[in-house]
């Protein structure tokens, strides 16, 4: 029985050059302390990723870890995923361990990854610590012109609330499973997750090749109890919300190699316009040290991360040597914000000279009101300059 392991990864060396918006409120709390600084700040940091796979006949064992380096005093290391994986027979797997799932047909989001990893629409392929659980998956293909596929995954999850660091209360174990069907080339997935002290949820996706070169793809999940938070009159507000949560999307590609990605996305747990207003007003309010201290804690704990509010849409179109130009790959991505007219819009041009090498420019900008989502931020520009080097 052959025996295989492979050793790979890759090294980012990325230096960044932001422009603040000093009328940001969120600028404002972070750096209220701190007075005269420049319009422009800049950030150096080394990032390795390290991969090792080995395989034999019927047992697998797959690690991935990501570390960074800011500097000798400030480094962090992120063990992404390690597990092992079983093939008990050509159509039956056991996998345990931490794994990062993809679940979902989305590009930018996706409303029934109930077991994936925080999703950045600003950067969707960005790896991801993954989740600690048990896993079970069985296939079964047919000889139908009507259902070609059936395959089940069930998911068990412990507890993620730790007792003295190590132990979990075995009620508060979570389950979730993944029903795929290929019917008529059509895949079709029903997932739901079950949890006794976190909100439960089910949902379905699809995706379809309508022509040769048009591909659409959806997702709608149904949410219960999910607390949603909100400010009002300065004090801090969680109710439980039932709703919906759901995207409609398409991948084009046209005779000339280019490709466009379109996504709508809603999700009822979402702030609305006013409520995410009186947020950004509670933050402006915050004046004294004490309520300064109360304001950065809501913002890291209860509204962070991105897309806090209702509706987005995201475009992205990616040509590849454009002109002739040899390795060289740019594209163009923004993340409009439906409820309040902010967006983003960012490039992303790549050059790859050499085999396992690449560099990219990437030049974003924010553009919004001081108190809508995205022209509320820190920074209202972003240059980014990464070295890639793949081994």
């Amino acid at each position: 029985e052959e025996k295989k392991l492979e050793w790979s990864g890759n090294m980012d060396e990325r230096y960044f050059i932001f422009h603040s918006n000093q009328a940001s409120p969120l600028y404002q709390l972070q750096f209220f302390d701190n007075e005269n600084l420049s319009d422009y700040f800049s950030q150096y940091r080394v990032e390795l990723y390290l991969d090792a796979d080995y395989q034999t006949k019927d047992i697998g064992f797959y690690l991935k870890t990501h570390s960074t380096y800011y500097n000798d005093s400030e480094t962090s290391f992120d063990l992404l995923e390690a597990y092992g994986n079983v093939n008990l027979s050509l159509s039956f797997f056991i996998q345990a361990g931490k794994r990062m799932y993809s679940w979902g047909k989305g590009y930018a989001f996706n409303p029934v990854g109930y077991v994936n990893p925080f999703k950045d629409p600003e950067n969707p392929e960005l790896s991801q610590s993954g989740l600690l659980a048990v896993g079970f998956e069985k296939i079964k293909s047919f000889d139908s012109d009507f259902l070609k596929t059936i395959a089940l995954t069930a998911i068990i999850i412990p507890p993620e609330e730790i007792l003295s660091n190590r132990y979990g209360e075995l009620k508060n174990t979570d389950f979730a499973a993944k029903c795929y069907f290929l019917l008529w080339n059509i895949d079709i997935d029903v997932i739901g997750r079950y949890s006794k002290i976190a909100p439960s949820s089910i949902g379905t996706d699809f995706a379809a090749n309508i022509r040769e070169n048009i591909e659409v793809h959806g997702e709608l999940s149904h949410f219960k109890d999910t607390p949603k938070n909100t400010i009002a009159e300065d004090v801090l507000l969680t109710t439980a919300q039932d709703g919906y949560s759901y995207l409609m999307g398409l991948r084009y590609l046209n005779q000339w190699q280019t490709t466009v990605i379109a996504e709508y996305y809603h999700n009822d747990a979402g702030l609305t316009d006013d409520e995410y207003g009186n947020y950004m007003n509670f933050l402006q309010n915050s004046v004294n040290a004490q309520e300064i201290e109360q304001a950065l804690q809501y913002s890291k704990t209860y509204f962070k991360g991105g897309n806090l509010m209702q509706d987005y849409l995201y475009i992205k179109a990616t040509q590849p040597e454009p002109f002739g130009l040899l390795y060289f790959t740019p594209s163009l991505f923004t993340i409009y914000n439906l409820n309040d007219n902010s967006f983003l819009l960012a490039a992303l041009l790549t050059y790859k000279p050499f085999t396992n090498f690449e560099f990219t420019f990437s030049p974003t900008f924010l553009v919004g009101d001081k108190h809508t989502e995205f022209g509320g931020r820190q920074f209202q520009q972003k240059y980014e300059l990464r070295m890639n080097v793949h081994f």
